[in-house]
């Protein structure tokens, strides 16, 4: 798994490069007496690393509304899709679980549903074996 960049940090440093070429900078000890240097300086804060976003129902509502507004598949069948995927990606599956992806089968394949759903179960348990 790749390590996610830290955009802000190499923007600072691109900056900071940036503003030494425009502007020399002056030596500390010309603009503060060395009496005033504090020898234990509180160190700077630490950043925290950005997060994986969480999952909840309402980003999931989001993202799939975002979906519903791309242009490739309609919304339906990309819908369909995720049931199905979501559910085989469980452990175990449930009667529910299996109606439903029956429901989805038939929702998605219309006229040809019945060869479609036996399609994808006999699928299924050649996978299993």
């Amino acid at each position: 798994m790749s390590k996610k960049k830290n955009t802000l940090q190499d923007l600072n440093e691109f900056l900071k490069q940036q503003a030494a070429t425009l502007v020399s900078p002056e030596k500390l000890g010309e603009k503060f007496p060395e009496s005033a240097v504090v020898t234990n300086p509180t160190p700077d804060p630490v950043i925290p690393e950005p997060t994986v976003d969480t999952v909840s129902p309402n980003k999931l509502l989001l993202d799939l509304k975002t979906l519903a507004n791309s242009d490739s598949l309609p919304l339906r069948e990309k819908l369909y899709d995720v049931i199905i995927q979501v559910l085989e990606s469980q452990s175990q599956t449930s009667p529910e679980d299996k109606m439903l992806i029956n429901t989805a089968l038939y929702l998605k394949h219309g006229e040809n549903w019945k060869e479609k759903i036996s399609a994808y179960w006999k699928n299924k348990s050649q996978q299993g074996r």
